[in-house]
């Protein structure tokens, strides 16, 4: 009985939910309220989350990685779970244990509220005498969101400084762009990929990269751990030739990302003709090397 009686309450609920923007009285106005709150907890639940997978991007972009490969990065890590991500971020050493402790527990509340809080508060929703004991709890979540978003903010914000960026700038030009821009995305390489070219590249008037060009028509380069997609356009004046490795395409077989000693340190084998690309250890000032074997 007690059963069926939190159903029928909890299907009372659901035609609440559905019928209350038609019907909004002065003591509905609560509920829009509760609404609310709760609305602006999921979206500070998602601005931590994507805090934690910046950590992670930031602590990889101190290594030394091409904008590409950052990009690539940003999808990879877009796609994770927050029990992944944190996971992740557990491995880095940089977080204590009554931090690492107050981000298990946002987990947990971050998961309550997406999957389980309108389920385990129908009585307290449907009751205008419990109502604001809602408006209580949700404000409390935001609170301690709020204060864990200071903690993984300043494990971002000595790079931010260190790198001269200006987020300032960068949020007025996302606005005037008038909406927001999807990230790009990004095709993962298999062994098997045909590759019809490799050139060298002047990207900057400091900076030559190598760029493969598969069959499909996209560009590849060299980043700390293998090849990663260049999405930006290759302009033809830039490029030139490069003469040991004329005549030998196309090349059927080849290892994109290869088992690396450390970040810029690996070979790429083409395993055609013995091919090899080999990419050393680099200091922070100059982070790509590369030559033809």
């Amino acid at each position: 009985m007690y059963i069926l009686s939190i159903i029928y309450i909890r299907n009372c609920v659901y035609i609440l939910l559905a019928t209350i923007t038609h019907y909004m009285d002065e003591h509905d106005l609560i509920v829009k309220e509760i609404f609310a709150f709760y609305g602006r907890a999921m979206y500070l639940a998602q601005c931590l989350e994507k805090g934690i997978m910046n950590v992670l991007l930031i602590n990889q972009f101190e290594k030394g990685i091409t904008k590409t490969r950052y990009e690539e990065l940003l999808q990879e890590k877009s796609g994770l779970t927050l029990g992944q991500l944190k996971r992740e971020v557990e491995n880095l050493g940089i977080f204590t244990e009554a931090e690492l402790e107050e981000i298990n527990m946002f987990h947990k509340q971050r998961d309550f509220l997406a999957h389980s809080y309108w389920w385990e508060r129908t009585v307290e929703f449907y009751d205008p005498k419990l109502q604001p004991k809602l408006l209580k709890e949700l404000d409390e979540f935001k609170v301690k969101f709020e204060e864990l978003d200071i903690v993984i903010t300043s494990k971002t914000s000595d790079f931010i400084i260190k790198s001269g960026i200006n987020m300032d700038e960068i949020m007025s030009e996302m606005l005037n762009e008038g909406e927001t821009v999807p990230f790009d995305k990004f095709i993962k390489l298999s062994k098997n990929e045909s590759l019809i070219n490799i050139f060298g590249y002047n990207e900057t008037e400091s900076s030559q990269i190598p760029i493969f060009e598969l069959e499909d028509n996209t560009f590849w380069t060299v980043s700390d751990i293998g090849l990663s997609q260049y999405k930006l356009d290759v302009d033809e004046k830039k490029k030139f030739i490069l003469e040991k490795i004329n005549g030998i395409f196309p090349i059927n077989q080849f290892n994109p990302r290869p088992k690396v000693i450390g970040p810029w340190n690996y070979e790429l084998d083409l395993k055609k003709k013995g091919l090899k690309m080999k990419v050393p250890k680099a200091d922070a000032s100059s982070p790509m090397k590369w030559n033809i074997k």
